[in-house]
């Protein structure tokens, strides 16, 4: 009996159309559900995103509203004006020259500070800058920064305040509001200039400076300058040397003693006042 051909067959080979199949798929599926996963996660995150930009925007307009009905109802109104700062100015006229008035609005000085502040300052010199501060929703508060003061200067019998940047104050102040720290300039007119002693006195060093009493520009020559010092004794120089040689004052005081003339206008030397100088200088 004649043999028949077996053909061997490998399973493998014969599945693997059906498993390469089968691997696409759940290699698409896992796609796919990555895919969907991920689309999913990218929803959630636009929608939180929009979310929370509508939230930004629904508070500003709430704030704007807010701000806007504020702006139109009488609570911006000013309904009243405090001035804090200014020692030796009068409130009632300060406020006066602000042109501040009750039915203004709060907002309109917040936003224009330096406008007024400006406006200020060129009717009072004594003022640096004013700041506007709000409390109580329509009260105004104007914080007043004034130059410190050097000295004063003697006008009648009153007197008024020499400021850092040189300007004269606005107000005549009497002797009960002087600070008695500071020195006070006398004998100074249209001839003699107020300007160039001034600026001898701001070369002194800052420990002499606290020791001078008062500053006449009323003396024999134009050049001249008299120094009344605080420690009794009385200093003569002219204007263009006396910056170099105010060094040897506390030498030449310590052989003078107290009340002593010290001139230092062409040399250097000291004698003791008499009963009539003293009285003149006012020791």
């Amino acid at each position: 009996m004649p043999r028949k051909n077996i053909t061997k067959i490998d399973p493998r080979k014969e599945l693997s159309p059906y498993l390469n199949h089968q691997t696409t798929q759940n290699k698409g599926r896992k796609r796919s559900t990555k895919v969907s996963a991920s689309l999913s996660g990218l929803k959630s995150e636009r929608r939180k995103s929009l979310a929370k930009r509508l939230g930004i925007i629904l508070g500003i307009s709430i704030v704007a509203i807010l701000m806007f009905g504020y702006y139109v109802s009488p609570l911006a109104n000013v309904s009243s004006v405090q001035v804090e700062g200014a020692s030796d100015l009068p409130a009632k006229e300060v406020i006066s020259t602000s042109g501040i008035e009750t039915c203004d609005k709060v907002f309109d000085y917040l936003f224009n500070k330096k406008k007024l502040s400006s406006k200020l300052s060129q009717k009072y010199p004594e003022i640096k800058s004013v700041d506007v501060e709000v409390k109580h929703l329509n009260h105004l508060i104007l914080n007043v920064d004034e130059y410190p003061t050097i000295g004063y200067i003697k006008d009648g019998n009153n007197y008024r305040k020499i400021l850092t940047d040189g300007a004269i104050g606005s107000r005549a102040l009497p002797w009960a509001k002087v600070n008695q720290e500071k020195p006070v300039f006398v004998g100074y007119n249209h001839k003699i200039s107020l300007k160039d002693n001034l600026k001898l006195f701001n070369s002194f060093p800052k420990d002499f400076r606290e020791k001078v009493k008062l500053l006449s520009g009323s003396g024999t020559r134009k050049t001249q300058i008299i120094l009344v010092m605080k420690d009794g004794n009385v200093v003569i120089g002219n204007i263009a040397t006396l910056k170099d040689k105010i060094k040897y004052y506390d030498a030449i005081k310590s052989k003078a003693g107290k009340n002593s003339l010290i001139d230092l206008e062409v040399g250097a030397f000291s004698r003791p006042l008499t009963s009539n100088e003293k009285k003149a200088y006012g020791i």
